[in-house]
This record gives structure tokens, sequence and C-alpha cells, in this order.
């Protein structure tokens, strides 16, 4: 893996907004999108910050992003007794956004958001800053799972859309399995960090084949590296539960995207 040398294995982050400085102070430069996760799991000291490292591949992945900005795509809405976001026009003929998206990943300290409206063939795309008037993001008590990464709400209340806001993207249908990919090559990094140099076994095995653009063909692939994956966690099973905090909670995080893997596996090879 390129540069992992050069990114240092520090102590706790034992909040979003550390681990976020963390992240932005050794990996805020250019790098393939393989060695930015193997690097962000090296980073991450819990499940929530590999989460988040995997996250921020899979959205450079899927939307060609570049920088050093963390993005959230916000899809998830309807939860909560909240209305959907919809596209509405101003008094003085304005386009603007109304509604709530839920599920906001990271939201105490994600730059911008790629936020789809509406559904299949007809949903558009918007990119907009966080702090844009009309624009507000709440952050709700959080939950067991991945407790320490925040999961916000974005309120859209007459956020105005100019032309440069408009994405052009295709269907975002994969995006799960650019998330599944992404996180679990970060969770290589972090099981590295623990010592466990299968990690990076893992990683230099199968990194640059499974972050191909073309998903669909390396979906198989994806399940070879999954089931060594297992493998590794089964064996190192105490490491784990002493070693990362809330692990026991958290890891469904991979069984979670396992189920979706074995999924589209199963279809490629029918």
């Amino acid at each position: 893996m390129n540069l992992i040398k050069a990114i240092p294995i520090t102590g706790a982050s034992p909040d979003e907004r550390s681990y976020y400085d963390l992240w932005q102070s050794n990996l805020a430069r250019p790098m393939n999108m393989a060695t930015l996760a193997f690097a962000g799991g090296m980073l991450s000291d819990r499940l929530a910050w590999v989460f988040a490292a995997g996250y921020q591949v899979a959205m450079r992945r899927a939307f060609s992003l570049q920088g050093n900005q963390w993005t959230a795509f916000c899809v998830s809405e309807g939860g909560q007794g909240r209305p959907a976001v919809s596209i509405a026009e101003s008094a003085s003929g304005q386009v603007t956004l109304q509604g709530a998206k839920t599920w906001v990943a990271a939201a105490s300290v994600v730059d911008e958001l790629i936020v789809k409206v509406g559904r299949g063939l007809s949903a558009v795309y918007f990119k907009v800053d966080r702090d844009r008037p009309g624009l507000m993001i709440e952050i709700p008590e959080q939950d067991e799972f991945l407790a320490e990464l925040s999961k916000g709400v974005a309120v859209f209340d007459g956020l105005v859309i100019a032309d440069n806001d408009i994405l052009l993207v295709p269907r975002m249908k994969l995006f799960p399995l650019y998330e599944a990919g992404s996180i679990l090559l970060a969770f290589t990094g972090a099981l590295y960090r623990l010592g466990v140099s299968e990690g990076l076994t893992l990683a230099n095995t199968y990194a640059e084949d499974i972050m191909r653009a073309e998903i669909l063909t390396n979906v198989v692939l994806l399940d070879r590296f999954l089931t060594e994956l297992e493998k590794v966690i089964a064996e190192h099973a105490a490491n784990l539960t002493e070693n990362l905090p809330g692990w026991l909670a958290d890891q469904k995080l991979v069984a979670m995207y396992a189920g979706l893997i074995r999924r589209k596996s199963q279809d490629m090879r029918a």
C-alpha cells in the first residue's frame, strides 16, 4: 500500500471532531482510493471511524469527488414524521429545496451534502455546502450502533438552488456496494493498527482489484475478500473485543455488508 509508512498509528479519537481533524492532518493529500481507505482505517480506533473512513472513499468513487472535504449522500427520508425533500418555487421565482433528509453520516463535521430528490430515472442530485442559507443540520440523540458517529437530519427550508449545484450522475443503485468494499477495506487498516498482520496482507492481495470502478464485475472477487476477512475476524475475536471500543455492538456492520455482497455475488453467478 502506498504511503502507509507515513501514516502514524496514534492514540484514541474519542469523538467525531478529533477523528475528522486526524484524517485531515494525515490524509488530505492526493492518494489512490485503495490507500485512502486502508490508511483511514489505520487511523481508526473504533468501527465508527472505520465507517467514516470507508464512507468518504465510497463518496469519492461514486461521485468522482476531489479534494479533502467530507461529503454525505442524503437519500433517506420520511422518518420521524418529517416531509420528504421536494423542489419548490419561491415567491420570487427561485428554485428551492424543502423537506428533510435523515441519516446524514458524520453530521457534526461533514462539509457538504449530495442531496437526492425524487426516485428512479426522474431523480435529480444537488451538491450544497453545509453552511448554505436555508439548510440546518440537526443532530438527535444517537443510538448504540456506531454510537460515536453522528447520524443527523438535514432540514431544508427554502435553500435556493443554483445551476452549479446540479450534479449529472449515473443512477446510484450501486452505492451500497461502493460502501461495502470501501468500508471493509478500511477495516483491514484497523486490523493492521491492532497488530494483525493479515490486515495488510488482505489489502495488498485484494485492494486494487476490488476498488476498480467496474464494481459489478468485481463483486465475486469482493465476496472472496470478505470470506478471508471473516476468517481473520474469527481468529482475532479476543483482540477485537478487548481493543476496539464498542466492537460487540458495532460488529454487525460487517455482517450487514456481508449480506449485501453475498446476495450480489450470487446474482452474478446465476
